[in-house]
């Protein structure tokens, strides 16, 4: 039956691997960013081996962004995409800004918990 999950695949479902970014954004950057973070939030969201990826605004020009694979190898293709190249070639041309700011955290899932 189509949707149908046992639970072993379920416990798939919430393993993976992830990476937990934070960025302060200029306030004249801010609008620009959004517009490339809504393109790479919405292609990785599509991406068969994506589990998750949101976007956090914590206030005061402050962004989290939080990304779910099901494993490396589905994140490393992630980079090859172009809603990716979209973030990559913000950071850069902001790199005394952005890219400077930048703190990252990768992670596992500590799961399954379904």
């Amino acid at each position: 039956e189509k949707g149908f999950c046992t639970h072993s695949c379920a416990i798939a479902r919430y393993m993976g691997t992830g990476v937990f970014v934070t960025v302060t954004v200029p306030a004249d950057k801010k609008e620009a960013f959004l517009k490339v973070m809504e393109a790479d939030v919405k292609g990785s969201r599509a991406e068969k081996g994506c589990q998750r990826f949101d976007l956090l605004d914590l206030g005061d020009n402050k962004f989290s962004f939080y990304e779910v694979y099901e494993n490396a190898d589905a994140m490393a293709h992630h980079k090859t995409l172009p809603h990716y190249k979209g973030w990559a070639d913000f950071k850069a041309a902001n790199m005394d800004t952005v890219g400077a700011s930048q703190t990252v955290v990768k992670f596992a899932t500590a799961g399954p918990f379904p």
